[in-house]
């Protein structure tokens, strides 16, 4: 996922055209997107964590193809261990690969081992394990130590009881913890169409759907983990981390749409129809570079009471 992702949720970013919700050329579709969204000044908060550190061991959480990782670690302390989870091994075996291209155009000296990479550079080591297990499962066989724990664009697939279980999980091992991308309900299209509301609140019902981690929290995902962290004794801030995108970003935003208006199709002639319509007007301003689309994040940054 991360950033994989998760997306908008699996089932809102599942996409047709051939494109899977967690394939590899939709995270890469969305990374750069979700690069330019990414709340500066939690990334801030990150830089000045991890300032005077010697070396930090990260968990990112539903990785995908390494986006986080791609993102964060250029920004934080030289040394760092990242462990890399999500449930598809063909993701993390192209995470692998991207990293590697991505560590060569930084002018990195890199190895790909089984399970694992490395990336050597003036003042530069990063070392990735790649854990390819069912993030449904739970956190407490996972390897210590963890001082940061990242979670891309996955909480909004996931249930209460899972949020419950990573505030208290990290409350345990002592981890910082940073999320990002967490879809918040909205999206506002440039020019609007009399549909958009009832597309995004079908889209916003259908996110509810169990994604395989208990039923989905959807847009409500930040504020059941912002509970959960107080309840562990965390403090926690957040920002708002919207995707802007224009024409320049007409290909994610067709991408969008025509996943969007699959989902929303609803029962009914009638519905069927007012949907067709809502995606014709879409494409065609998309096509005609006329198209501005908000798609509303929020990122989380949170860390224990010493």
């Amino acid at each position: 996922m991360g950033c994989c992702c998760a997306l908008l949720g699996k089932t809102v970013a599942g996409i047709d055209g051939g494109m899977s919700a967690f394939s590899a050329e939709w995270l890469d579709l969305r990374e750069p997107a979700d690069v330019a969204a990414r709340a500066p000044e939690l990334i801030e908060r990150l830089v000045q964590w991890s300032d005077g550190c010697e070396h930090i061991a990260v968990v990112d959480l539903g990785a995908g193809t390494g986006s986080c990782l791609r993102a964060l670690a250029p920004d934080i302390v030289s040394s760092q261990t990242w462990r890399l989870i999500d449930r598809s091994g063909t993701l993390l075996q192209d995470a692998n690969t991207r990293l590697s291209a991505w560590g060569h155009d930084r002018g990195l000296s890199t190895q790909e081992m089984h399970n694992c990479w490395r990336a050597m550079g003036k003042g530069v080591d990063y070392r990735v394990v790649f854990d390819a297990r069912d993030l449904g499962a739970g956190f407490n066989n996972i390897a210590l130590p963890v001082d940061l724990v990242t979670v891309s664009a996955l909480l909004d697939l996931v249930s209460e009881v899972w949020c419950r279980d990573l505030a208290r999980w990290c409350s345990v091992v002592g981890a910082t913890l940073y999320t990002c991308l967490n879809y918040d309900g909205k999206f506002h299209f440039t020019p609007s169409h009399p549909d958009d509301h009832d597309v995004c609140d079908a889209i916003n019902q259908h996110q509810r759907r169990d994604k395989g981690m208990g039923p989905a929290l959807g847009s409500d995902a930040i504020r059941v983990l912002l509970r959960e962290l107080a309840i562990v004794g965390y403090q926690s801030v957040t920002a708002p981390s919207p995707w802007l995108l224009g024409p320049d970003n007409g290909t994610l935003q067709g991408t969008l749409v025509r996943g969007w208006s699959n989902l929303a199709g609803g029962e009914g002639e009638e519905c069927s129809e007012r949907v067709s319509r809502w995606r014709s007007f879409r494409l065609a301003a998309i096509e005609a570079c006329q198209s501005y689309l908000n798609v509303g994040h929020v990122d989380l940054w949170a860390w224990p009471e010493r």
